[in-house]
Parts: C-alpha cells; sequence; structure tokens
C-alpha cells in the first residue's frame, strides 16, 4: 500500500516539475528561516546561570529628591548606597562593581601595550556567579578593603602575556602600576552580560578583574553609565565616592530562601527611611529588588522584534507546507 501511495506521489510530482521545485525550494527556506531565528531566539534569552538566577537580585534605591518625575529608581547606586550594601551582608553574597577600561603592558615592553575591558568589583563576584577558576582564586573582603593590587585574568590573556595559563603569583603591568595574579579564570563567556547590561546586553566578558576600592583610589579609567540630579555634577577632585548625587555602580546580592527575600525587603525599606532621617531621599522609600529574570525582562533585552521575526518565519514555513 505504500509502494502505491509512493508511486501516485512521484507521478504527480513530474507532472508539475516546476511547481514542485518551488514547493520544496519554499518549506526548505521556511525550515531553514525558523531554525536559525528558533536559534538566535534560545541564545538571546538563555538562563546565564540557571541554578541560581532566582536567587540572584539586583537592587535599586532612589535617593534622588521630590522634584524627580520617574518613579523607577535610578538603576544603578552611588558610591555610600553601594557600599553600605555590600558591608550590611544580608545575603549570601553581595557585590558592588562597575566597568572599567586598563592599559596592559606585556613582560617583553611598553612597546606591545593593549587596552583591555576591565571589571571593578568587591569580593563576592566570583562566588556569587560562579565564575570559574582554572587556577589560583578571587580577592578577599579585606584585599578589597585594604586596596591591595591583585587581580584575576583569564587563561586566555594569562596565555597571550605569559605562555601558559599557570600565571598565579606573576606580575602584571597595567599602565603604570604592578599587580599581583590571583588567579586565572577557565573560559567564562554568560549570555547575556547580566550583571553589567550597560556594557552591552551581549558583550564579551572583561580580560582583567580588580578589587573595586583600588581601582578608584588609583584613579583608573572607568566605564558605563553616571547618572546625575540636584543640579550637581562631578566632585572637585574627580572622585566619584564623594558624589551623593551621582549614581554609577551596580549592586547584586544573593538571596537563598524566601525569607531572605522578605528580610532584604524589609532592611531596603528601612535604610532608605534611615537616610531620608539624615537629609537623604526626601522622597518616600521607593526601591526594587528584581531577580536576575526578571531583571533582564525589565531591561527588555530580548527586543521584540526577534521574537516577532521567529513567529514570521515560522508562519511563512508552515504557511509554505499547507500549500504543498
Amino acid at each position: 500500500m505504500f509502494g502505491y501511495y509512493l508511486d501516485l506521489a512521484l507521478r504527480s510530482l513530474k507532472r508539475n516539475r516546476i511547481l514542485t521545485v518551488l514547493m520544496v525550494a519554499a518549506i526548505g527556506l521556511g525550515i531553514g528561516a525558523s531554525m536559525t531565528m528558533l536559534t538566535v531566539l534560545h541564545v538571546m534569552t538563555a538562563d546565564p546561570i540557571p541554578d541560581r538566577s532566582a536567587q540572584l537580585f539586583y537592587p535599586q534605591l532612589d535617593p534622588r529628591d521630590k522634584d524627580a518625575s520617574d518613579k523607577e529608581p535610578p538603576e544603578q547606586m552611588t558610591w555610600r548606597d553601594a557600599m553600605a550594601l555590600v558591608e550590611a551582608r544580608k545575603g549570601a553574597h553581595q557585590a558592588a562593581m562597575t566597568g572599567g577600561q586598563v592599559t596592559v603592558v606585556p613582560p617583553q615592553g611598553a612597546s606591545g601595550a593593549f587596552f583591555a575591558n576591565a571589571r571593578y568589583s568587591t569580593a563576592d563576584f566570583f562566588a556569587m556567579f560562579e565564575v570559574p577558576f582554572l587556577a589560583g582564586s578571587g580577592w578577599t573582603a579585606e584585599e578589597d578593603q585594604k586596596s591591595a593590587r591583585v587581580a584575576v585574568i583569564p587563561g586566555e590573556l594569562a596565555t597571550k602575556l605569559y605562555g601558559t595559563t599557570q600565571a598565579v603569583g606573576r606580575t602584571l603591568r597595567l599602565g603604570k602600576y604592578d599587580f599581583r595574579v590571583m588567579g586565572v579564570l577557565a573560559p567564562w563567556h554568560p549570555v547575556p552580560h547580566f550583571y553589567d547590561l550597560a556594557m552591552g546586553k551581549y558583550a564579551e566578558p572583561e580580560q582583567v578583574y580588580l578589587p573595586l576600592q583600588t581601582a578608584i583610589e588609583l584613579k583608573l579609567s572607568t566605564m558605563g553609565n553616571i547618572s546625575c540630579w540636584g543640579g550637581g555634577g562631578f566632585p572637585d577632585d574627580g572622585d566619584l565616592r564623594h558624589a551623593d548625587n551621582c549614581s554609577w555602580i551596580q549592586s547584586w546580592v544573593q538571596l537563598d530562601t524566601p525569607a531572605q527575600v522578605t528580610a532584604y525587603r524589609e532592611f531596603l525599606q528601612d535604610y532608605s527611611r534611615e537616610q531620608a532621617k539624615l537629609g537623604r531621599n526626601a522622597r518616600e522609600p521607593n526601591f526594587r529588588r528584581r531577580d536576575g529574570p526578571a531583571w533582564l525582562d525589565h531591561k527588555r533585552v530580548v527586543p521584540g522584534g526577534v521574537q516577532l521575526q521567529a513567529l514570521l518565519a515560522l508562519a511563512s514555513c508552515w504557511s509554505a507546507w499547507s500549500t504543498r
């Protein structure tokens, strides 16, 4: 019976060869476009830390005056607020960070120097985001507070500079400063670049990681968005740690249980009220603490156009198949 129907199908195809070729091509293009768009959609909507993203939260505080029209708090924090949240240690891990750029000077001399994107962060960055190490480790909170001149680099950069990934203890020259390599990372490329979307939603991971306090004290170049309000701007000395009217630091916290999530909300509310009593936060407590997936959704990391194109590709494929 199957052979009979197959014979009928082949005869039908031979009678309309041009139409058959066009239909096969249309179905093929539809399947190809559909698979391409579904692959793109899958990559763009992937969970960068699938086993922990629901425990990672991006808190926001609102230290602006009452004249601010936007009800959504600033996406970043002032130095004072970010450090207060880190020092409060209300979660399993907490980190404050910003992006930067450094000049890497190879061991052979300044003639081969090049720019590299950097991440300036407090100590919990690596543990909280499950950053894998080939050798060594990140710095400690004590080293961060003491502005230790230590660094973590990926294996790719270690090989480029020293010819090996076994670079722990080596000297890393950044501009005019020397740092000691504490750790070498295994390949790590979270997609999207969720922990700092200001650097690009699908940006490449940084090449150099430094303690936040160290980078700021040495006045290393920072990168990212800076938002100021209240008629003020940069402080005279250029040190944004002294600018309570400028937000430029990202903050993350890991909350492992519902009880911790509830307690952290109460902490943010109490902290906002306390700052109001000190003359900051002129408005009623206005804060957010979105988890990882909610933060990516809030930032619309996946453009609506990509989802629409995927639907159109599937519709085109189905249309070609149904009219065969």
